[in-house]
């Protein structure tokens, strides 16, 4: 999938860099297997507003929370999955380098998907804005589609 506009970076960030007030928008946990799940702290007063590409029904935003309300929420909504092992949070950098939001994701089983990572979300600025594309991982997807109960015909 190629998505036209500037991808920004994520990388690895410490709960103790989250400060301010941020809004929150949670992504998935639909149902207790759900693995498209993701919560992205937008931090308030930032020069960019944080979309994501989906339906609302996909999604809730909560506002004006406190970097700990925000971390301890976002933590406990990535939870949500029956496969869930642990999280990891990363900084999301602007076109300059300056960390204007976190993502929280869940890692699950390697031995069940074949890597923790299941994701595949992208950051990207666009107008002024950041818009996020989140999909499962291709290969995820396909063994997923496979265990479907159809056969090698197809049927």
């Amino acid at each position: 999938m190629s998505i036209a506009g500037n991808h920004l970076k994520t990388e690895t960030a410490k709960p103790s860099e989250v400060t301010g007030t941020y809004t929150l928008l949670l992504y998935g946990c639909r149902y207790p297997d759900d693995l498209e799940n993701v919560a992205i702290l937008d931090k308030e007063g930032g020069p960019y507003p944080v979309e994501i590409y989906a339906p609302a029904s996909r999604y809730r935003i909560k506002s004006g929370l406190t970097a700990d309300e925000a971390l301890r929420e976002a933590g406990q909504f990535v939870k949500c999955s029956v496969h869930y092992q642990e999280s990891r949070m990363s900084g999301i950098s602007d076109p300059a380098g300056a960390i204007i939001g976190y993502e929280v994701r869940p890692l699950y089983s390697p031995i069940r998907f074949g890597m923790y990572d299941v994701l595949n979300v992208q950051y990207v600025m666009k107008e002024s804005k950041i818009v996020v594309y989140i999909k499962l991982d291709p290969t995820v997807e396909l063994e997923l589609r496979d265990e479907g109960g159809r056969d090698r015909d197809g049927r």
